[in-house]
């Protein structure tokens, strides 16, 4: 006979198995009340998994989903008591979903976000170390682990291998980034305390050098520190970076010593790393004979009919696994290169060609319209301004420029870290409100790993591609070569645009 007791008790662990791997994020605009994000770890997504999320967007979320630059596939137009069926589909896949924190109205209910990698780990020929397992590892552990689902807010880790730190290292609260130490040892240095938000402040050297078997007791122990020592006084100074402020990294380390209960290798390097730029187009990998090939999605917007297809290309093409990449965009490993000409053929039937300007693979925008925050829709805003610059820079080899929308100060899209980073705002102007937008530019007379300057601000939207068509023309020689876009954007004290024609276009 069933014991009463015992299925309470099976129940209860059930709930609390959903409660602690799956949870709604709260919209407010576009007509829609709830969206989730798919976790994908490190981005890998088998073209099986790929189409079964498709097909969540399908019957679900309209049709519509979008890669973010935490490399989770978001869909909105949820409905409440939809959730269920929806969790239970990503359950039988092998996924889970960030836990949407912005529905708790205190600081608490912080998860570990989906942890980032390189797209190429493994394939990229410059890469260190194929670092894609230890992010793997480093999800499984934290992952409906009941120690770590009451953070004071959520904890973003990234693990970056490549040469470009495509994973964008100095904007996570930890950050792990593979390095040769002089003694010809691979392993990783440690950033720690980043974030781009209200409040932003670049992730800061933790001063050690680590094997890569002792990235996740260093991760458990820091993440440690920030669950039993980070404020939970607000929200608002609840994130990590907070405790890094009050503590110093000094004490930080001696902490995660003392929980290891040895000292750790010190090391720091000179140069703070930071992310260069995105895997674009077509690259040879590591295996002898075989490319892997970056694709462009502009603001990582999909649908559901565009993600079949693709899917379908890979699994003729490639090796049936898909990497979803922290630029929003999408990259595909092991096509023999007898047949990357064909592949690239049906990639542009399919509306994904690999061509034109860095600007489709470099670009990045947030879902500021769903959000109810943002005073414009930064993907529309970002289609329009590629479309524009890839027009004008198109023919340009090797330029290598990141473009970041914000819709907010929130900064969901790193734009204080990008290139040029730009942010929607209202003006009100002859008591009517109007849309502009404050543009930001990194310099590097102020050291290579800095926040974004305040260039140009208040311009009106329907100048905004123009002027930063601007930007980019003056980083241009006159031989149509670029420079490192922020040592020659030092030179200026202030922008300054210089005669620019207009294209019949406009």
């Amino acid at each position: 006979m069933t014991n009463p007791e015992e299925n309470i008790k099976n129940l209860t662990d059930d709930v609390e198995k959903l409660v602690y791997l799956y949870s709604l994020g709260r919209d407010r605009a576009e007509g829609s009340n709830n969206f989730l994000r798919v976790k994908i770890p490190n981005g890998i997504v088998t073209t099986a998994q790929f189409r079964e999320i498709a097909s969540i967007a399908e019957k679900y979320g309209k049709g519509y989903a979008e890669i973010t630059d935490k490399q989770n596939i978001q869909i909105h137009w949820i409905q409440f008591e939809e959730a269920i069926d929806i969790f239970k589909k990503l359950k039988s896949i092998g996924f889970t979903t960030d836990r949407c924190g912005q529905g708790f109205p205190t600081a608490r209910y912080g998860d570990v976000r989906n942890v980032v990698g390189c797209a190429a780990a493994g394939a990229d020929v410059d890469e260190l170390i194929d670092a894609s397992p230890i992010a793997l590892q480093l999800h499984k552990f934290f992952t409906g682990n009941k120690e770590f689902v009451d953070l004071p807010k959520k904890f973003k880790i990234s693990v970056s291998s490549c040469s470009l730190n495509c994973t964008c290292p100095e904007a996570q609260d930890l950050a792990f980034v593979a390095h040769r130490h002089p003694t010809e040892k691979i392993g990783f240095v440690t950033l720690v305390g980043g974030t781009v938000g209200s409040s932003p402040q670049i992730a800061r050297q933790l001063g050690i050098f680590i094997k890569p078997e002792e990235v996740i007791e260093v991760a458990k122990a820091i993440v440690e520190i920030f669950r039993d020592f980070g404020s939970r006084e607000s929200k608002g100074k609840a994130r990590f970076r907070w405790l890094v402020d009050a503590w110093g990294v000094e004490k930080v380390r001696c902490e995660v010593e003392k929980k290891l209960g040895r000292k750790l290798q010190a090391y720091v390097v000179e140069q703070l790393p930071r992310c260069r730029g995105e895997h674009i187009g077509v690259k040879s990998q590591k295996k002898a004979g075989y490319s892997y090939i970056g694709v462009p999605v502009i603001s990582g917007i999909l649908s559901a009919q565009k993600m079949l297809k693709l899917a379908d290309i890979v699994d003729q093409y490639g090796n049936g696994t898909l990497r979803l990449s922290a630029h929003q965009n999408i990259i595909f490993t092991n096509v023999p290169n007898e047949k990357v000409d064909s592949a690239l053929e049906e990639l542009a039937e399919a509306d994904f060609p690999v061509k034109g300007s860095c600007f489709r693979w470099t670009t990045v925008a947030c879902a500021g319209n769903f959000c109810g925050k943002s005073s414009d829709n930064p993907k529309k805003r970002a289609l329009e301004t590629v479309a524009y610059l890839d027009e004008l820079f198109g023919s340009i080899k090797d330029l290598n420029v990141r473009l970041s929308f914000s819709g907010c100060p929130n900064g969901c899209s790193r734009h204080l870290v990008a290139d040029i980073g730009l942010q929607a705002n209202r003006l009100i102007v002859d008591g009517k409100p109007e849309l502009r937008y404050n543009i930001y530019v990194a310099e590097s007379s102020q050291g290579e790993n800095v926040l974004g300057k305040l260039v140009m601000h208040d311009v009106k939207a329907d100048q905004l591609k123009s002027t930063v068509g601007i930007l980019v023309e003056n980083n241009i020689d006159k031989k149509g070569v670029q420079e490192t876009f922020r040592k020659l954007q030092a030179k200026h004290k202030q922008v300054q645009p210089k005669a620019y024609p207009k294209k019949s276009s406009e």
